[in-house]
């Protein structure tokens, strides 16, 4: 019997990071080439579940293996090479602790909570320093580290496929899985890695600068220019230019554009001529709408972009302000500049801010699953709670009774 791995947020710390986390659980987030709960797979070679919030549970757990022991880790936490051997010496009936909170536990039953279980385990003092996803800029912010990460994990001890010699190549810090299609690219790893998963596609034209990662069945448009930090998800399509990003996958910013400093999630489309600010005119801090304070937040960041829901849509030629957010499958179509918070399942067209009604929603996710083949069904149950936590404060922003804490 080996060791069962639960990435745990069923904690009010979760709601820190949405609209990201609304959809999925914390340890689902992408941070580098990969998700969490993928990190933590390759890297202890374990079966990974998570326990989350309730509405989430039943969607995301899978049946676990029979299991002698269970090593609970805080979902938001961020693997590294010391982490892992601090954890290697973790006992049972021990938790590791830093000053902020724990880090993980060791149980030889599963649990069903971890806040009644601090005071029975023994504390363990980390050593190191630990990185935690605490805010949702955290992603974009820790991404580079996690890049590198992922690439010395996924490569290790493999080759990697050949790359024609139609491309520009500037260093060696290359790595091609099988099936990716890579012609007269101009690829430079001098200074960060290159990942190109299975089955990407790198249109001629394009432009990488590592530290970049391009998941698998991805595709970066002729033309491109992705500059350091930057990681597109499954299935995603790119264009434009892009720098210090994450896209979850499924999602396009596939035309001319500037996306930079921002998270987009699942199954967004951002439309042709699309652009996002990342620093105020001012050079002041940055501030980002807080879902669990209702209210805006500093960052304490001088550039911070566009934070995206799953399954939001931009209109062509949008203008995305500094530090905005994007609820989960807001439609967003207007000439001027679009507001620093859109609550999810909103329809901002023009002046007009409606709610996305839920049916209509539904209707639409049928068409696309009919189209493109990306079955979201089992997420309809999610998408309907989403819309009905977030009844109140769409209809506050829609009403103008709180518009100025949000602008």
């Amino acid at each position: 019997m080996s060791l069962t791995v639960i990435l745990y947020d069923k904690a009010q710390w979760r709601m820190q990071l949405l609209p990201l986390t609304a959809t999925r659980p914390v340890g689902n987030l992408r941070v580098g080439i990969c998700t969490l709960q993928e990190k933590w797979q390759y890297c202890l070679n374990d079966s990974v579940s998570y326990l989350t919030t309730d509405y989430l549970q039943p969607f995301f757990h899978k049946e676990l293996p029979a299991s002698k022991d269970y090593l609970v880790i805080r979902a938001n936490i961020l693997p590294s090479d010391a982490l892992l051997e601090e954890l290697a010496k973790l006992q049972v009936g021990e938790v590791l602790v830093d000053q902020e909170s724990w880090i993980a536990m060791k149980l030889d039953y599963y649990p069903n909570e971890v806040s009644e279980l601090m005071h029975q385990l023994k504390p363990i003092a980390c050593s190191i320093q630990v990185d935690a996803i605490q805010f949702p800029e955290d992603i974009f912010l820790k991404n580079k580290e996690q890049l590198l990460f992922d690439f010395r994990w996924i490569t290790k001890g493999r080759s990697s496929a050949s790359l024609s010699s139609q491309n520009m190549v500037f260093g060696d810090w290359l790595f091609i899985e099988e099936g990716a299609q890579v012609e007269g690219v101009s690829l430079n790893s001098l200074e960060g890695p290159i990942y190109i998963g299975k089955n990407a596609k790198l249109e001629e034209g394009s432009f990488l600068r590592g530290y970049v990662g391009i998941g698998e069945g991805a595709r970066v448009k002729m033309g491109a220019k992705l500059y350091p930090n930057l990681s597109i998800g499954p299935e995603s399509t790119v264009g434009g230019e892009l720098n210090n990003t994450v896209i979850w996958g499924n999602s396009a910013k596939g035309h001319d554009g500037y996306l930079g400093c921002s998270v987009i999630g699942e199954g967004c489309n951002l439309g042709a001529g699309t652009s996002n600010s990342n620093l105020k005119n001012n050079w002041q801090s940055v501030g980002l709408f807080d879902y669990e304070g209702l209210k805006t937040r500093d960052t304490g960041l001088l550039k911070c972009g566009l934070i995206m829901g799953d399954h939001a849509m931009l209109g062509i030629n949008s203008a995305v302000n500094t530090g905005s957010v994007i609820g989960v499958a807001a439609q967003v179509a207007i000439s001027n500049i679009i507001p620093k918070f859109v609550p999810d399942f909103s329809w901002l067209v023009g002046d007009d801010l409606q709610t996305y009604k839920f049916d209509k929603f539904a209707e639409m996710i049928i068409r696309r699953q009919q189209i493109t083949g990306a079955d979201y069904s089992d997420n309809m149950t999610i998408f309907e709670q989403i819309y009905n936590q977030t009844t109140r404060l769409r209809d506050e922003v829609i009403n103008n009774k709180t518009k100025s804490n949000y602008a």
